[in-house]
């Protein structure tokens, strides 16, 4: 339900319009003066009130005002004020109509309806939406690694930064992972409904051929009644040396779900998920925002993620010691308030000094 019938209708059965969907604030305010100073003529002002007097002549050029009401300081309802105006644009086209008189109209506010707050004392680069600027689009993530990569795909892998590293060098492998410019060659993979293999090769990291596999398997627990998929280990293989393996046994989830974690890396401070068979490793693994799937995979797309994140974080840690020490506190001021005594004798300083016997 339009509240501008009329306005509607002239725009529709006009021979040229022209709709201009966002303008600046001092140009809609200048309007009137700058149709004075083109046309030369001194405008007139038109009250919703005095329209019925409104008298037109074809011979002489004109330049009329017609005030609408103003929906800030309006004692109606926002739509009733609205469709207030569009009577009175009605009005005044009916009575052009009707004496015959070549017209043209222009409609505008005469100041933006919302004000934002400025914010570019602050934020010198701007925040938000420019008028007429285009929305700014939030980078498309690349897909995950699919296994296989054509037909129906078995195993999903992906991760915000997927490092290595031997010693102080890292390669950053995610580009060379995820996305249109990835190199990395998954055929070696394998898939079954109990055991599964991500295999990711790289033709040249740190000088060699690199190897990346992620041995998962599917068990069924009584205990829980389900079945639940395992990352057993992650190794890393170059040709004509020992690979290096790290067990991976907590990267667990219901096999309807996807893994997800924050972090699963070898270095002790990202949390050392992957602990590594030998003591001094000749990889280590990074991988940030990880998320992947060996079973149960539906399409494209990974299933509800199991997050490794734990119920006892550092947060939920300090909240209960201060419950804790908040608990303590108020237990300790009920147990003195509640062992206060009264005095069933008071002494006088005027009169003979009150003896209690020491007994008492």
């Amino acid at each position: 339900d339009s509240a501008f019938p009329n306005l509607e209708s002239a725009l529709t059965g006009a021979p040229s319009t022209l709709v201009l969907p966002a303008v600046q604030g001092m140009a809609a305010a200048g309007v009137l003066g700058l149709l004075k100073e083109k046309l030369g003529l001194s405008p007139l002002h038109v009250e919703p009130g005095t329209l019925r007097e409104l008298r037109l002549n074809a011979s002489v050029p004109t330049l009329r005002d017609i005030l609408l009401f103003v929906l800030s300081s309006s004692l109606m309802a926002p739509k009733e004020a609205l469709t207030s105006n569009d009577e009175i644009i009605g009005q005044v086209l009916s009575a052009l109509k009707d004496e015959d008189v070549p017209y043209t109209a222009l409609l505008t506010a005469g100041g933006p309806s919302r004000v934002l707050r400025d914010v570019t004392a602050v934020a010198p680069e701007g925040v938000g939406r420019q008028l007429l600027q285009k929305a700014s689009t939030v980078p498309e993530q690349p897909p995950p690694v699919l296994y296989p990569q054509t037909g129906v795909p078995q195993i999903l892998f992906w991760a915000r930064n997927f490092s290595v590293g031997q010693g102080s060098k890292w390669v950053d492998l995610t580009p060379l992972t995820f996305g249109t410019e990835a190199s990395v060659d998954v055929s070696s993979s394998f898939w079954n409904s109990t055991d599964s293999r991500l295999v990711l090769k790289y033709d040249n990291v740190l000088g060699a051929p690199l190897t990346v596999t992620f041995h998962m398997t599917s068990r069924w627990f009584p205990v829980s009644g389900r079945d639940w998929f395992q990352l057993n280990h992650l190794e890393l293989a170059v040709p004509s040396v020992q690979s290096t393996m790290f067990n991976a046994s907590q990267v667990t989830a219901p096999r309807n779900y996807s893994w997800r974690c924050a972090h699963l890396s070898s270095l002790s401070a990202f949390g050392a998920g992957l602990v590594p068979f030998r003591l001094s490793p000749a990889w280590g693994v990074l991988l940030q925002d990880v998320q992947e799937q060996a079973f149960n995979v539906t399409g494209l797309r990974f299933s509800s993620a199991n997050d490794c994140a734990g119920f006892f974080a550092p947060g939920t840690w300090m909240g209960l010691l201060t419950a804790l020490l908040l608990g303590a506190g108020l237990a300790c001021g009920l147990h003195v308030l509640l062992g206060l005594r009264t005095m069933d004798r008071f002494d006088d300083p005027k009169g003979t000094p009150l003896a209690v016997p020491q007994g008492e």
